[in-house]
């Protein structure tokens, strides 16, 4: 039998290491992104009909049809795996509806204090559709979430590696980034978040790398970052904020080298490579809504008390807002991630040539901050994030990681440890429990160990159920995926000493 010669590869134990954790933690929440993703994978339209009454932000349009008030991108992308695993959907489907003829409709019962989770449980308990669901939910985080955010792990550890941080650094501050902040909570789930943060980071990567080598970008580059900018517009409104920023990036620090006519040209193969995702942006609303230029907010009826706020939902920053979106426990990024803080500390006190994220890339980092919260603290919709968890500032999460990576590489091991053990800590309770922070860990005191599935089905059975409702079996589950997570890296390990891989 050959050697799986490829785990020698820290690059490819990275990868399959999140993905195996973040699989097993996948959550059963049925976001917005999920119906459309439905419709398409079944029935290969954006219109959601069947689904009308299933969430708020359903609703039927002018022409008598129901759609979503948000952008499909996502949904489009999430229909794939949910496409290639219908059948087995279908099957699952056809059995929980043959039991509802044969048994009738069962006492459906979730044991939550969350309003609107008990009677979307009865709801689907009644169409028959929990257990299809439930499977589906599992498909797009296995199949979609957790791999593709283990690949932006291992981006971020090659980046970091052509920054000149060693292996082992590197390593560590990218398992941070992946299980010792909010990105825990949101790879679990369906969420359009997720992807502006990928195409944010990437975008200004491509531009990054490339700004420190002679000439301009290089034409594929601008391309490429144009069109990851175009994904974030293409995937949501607050792209409106990041576009500029990245194509500020862009052009500002070629002024040092070339005129501003050059700069401008130069800068329009970004502005055409934003086009294709703006084009399905364009296409989508016309295909929703019959107008390819307004969006859905425009079509939405007032089905929250914030619509009515400013204008459809905007003012101007709100102080209180502001300081929610950085502290408060229900979706503050501090809060929830209170390893960023290292961010904040200057870094005066070390040579230009030694950072492994440079002056005028921190200025991009903290100006993105500025703005990213401005726009949080203005959009009235943050304060539903109590329902959520956090999510309007995750693209802001990969950029202070980079931040912090020059305090961190210079911190004792015992220091360091003390900091993941918190910070991991931190963010895998809210991934469980998915609560704010105290009430999270009040869960956990509660409830010992647990996984959000698990909780989910229990909450959703028999109280007395055998298999539920206890600590062990998580724990259980647990302790095996962390023994095969040491197996697959240590296996590595020692195959990377004997070849020289890293």
């Amino acid at each position: 039998m050959a050697s799986p010669a490829f785990l020698a590869s820290r690059p490819w134990r990275i990868f399959l290491i999140a993905w195996l954790v973040y699989s097993v933690h996948f959550a059963t929440n049925v976001v917005r992104e999920h119906y459309p993703a439905f419709s398409i994978a079944e029935h290969g339209t954006f219109r959601v009909d069947e689904y009308q009454g299933f969430h708020p932000d359903i609703f039927v349009h002018r022409d008598g049809h129901s759609v979503i008030g948000n952008q499909v991108l996502v949904s489009a992308l999430a229909a794939v795996p949910l496409f290639l695993c219908d059948p087995v959907l279908d099957a699952i489907e056809r059995y929980s509806k043959a039991r509802l003829a044969e048994q009738g409709v069962p006492d459906a019962e979730y044991r939550t204090t969350r309003r609107n989770s008990v009677n979307f449980f009865r709801l689907v308990k009644t169409r028959g559709l929990d257990l299809r669901f439930g499977a589906a939910t599992f498909i797009t985080t296995a199949l979609f979430m957790a791999p593709l955010t283990a690949l932006f792990l291992v981006f971020f550890y090659r980046v970091l590696r052509r920054r000149g941080v060693d292996a082992s650094q590197a390593t560590w501050l990218t398992f941070l980034l992946g299980f010792g902040t909010p990105l825990f909570y949101r790879a679990t789930v369906l969420g359009h978040n997720m992807f502006v943060m990928y195409a944010m980071f990437a975008s200004f990567v491509l531009l990054w790398l490339a700004h420190h080598e002679p000439g301009p970008v290089s034409v594929r580059r601008r391309a490429l970052a144009g069109f990851f900018a175009g994904v974030t517009l293409a995937t949501d409104y607050i792209g409106v904020i990041i576009m500029p920023l990245l194509y500020a990036y862009l052009f500002i620090p070629r002024l040092t080298s070339a005129s501003w006519q050059r700069s401008f040209r130069e800068s329009l193969v970004m502005v055409a490579g934003s086009l294709p995702p703006i084009a399905f942006l364009l296409f989508s609303q016309w295909a929703m809504y019959g107008h390819p230029f307004w969006p859905g907010q425009h079509w939405m009826p007032h089905q929250n008390e914030y619509v009515n706020v400013g204008m459809r939902g905007f003012t101007l920053p709100a102080p209180d807002l502001f300081f929610k979106s950085l502290f408060d426990p229900s979706f503050g990024m501090y809060a929830w991630g209170p390893i960023l803080l290292l961010s904040v500390v200057p870094v005066w006190r070390y040579a230009p040539a030694s950072l492994v994220l440079p002056a005028r890339e921190r200025w991009f980092v903290w100006a993105s901050w500025v703005a990213l919260l401005l726009f949080a603290s203005a959009n009235q919709y943050s304060r539903l994030q109590f329902n959520s968890g956090f999510r309007y500032l995750l693209p802001l999460v990969p950029l202070l990681m980079l931040a912090l990576a020059d305090h961190w590489i210079r911190l004792g091991w015992r220091v360091k440890a003390g900091l993941t053990a918190v910070a991991i800590g931190q963010a895998w309770v809210l991934a469980v429990y998915r609560e704010p922070v105290m009430r999270s860990w009040q869960l956990l005191y509660a409830e010992g160990p647990q996984l959000p599935w698990y909780r989910v089905l229990t909450l959703t059975s028999r109280p007395d159920s055998t298999w539920l409702g206890t600590w062990w079996l998580p724990t259980l589950l647990l302790g095996l995926t962390l023994a095969v997570a040491a197996g697959i890296w240590q296996y590595g390990r020692r195959l990377e000493l004997t070849h020289g891989a890293h």
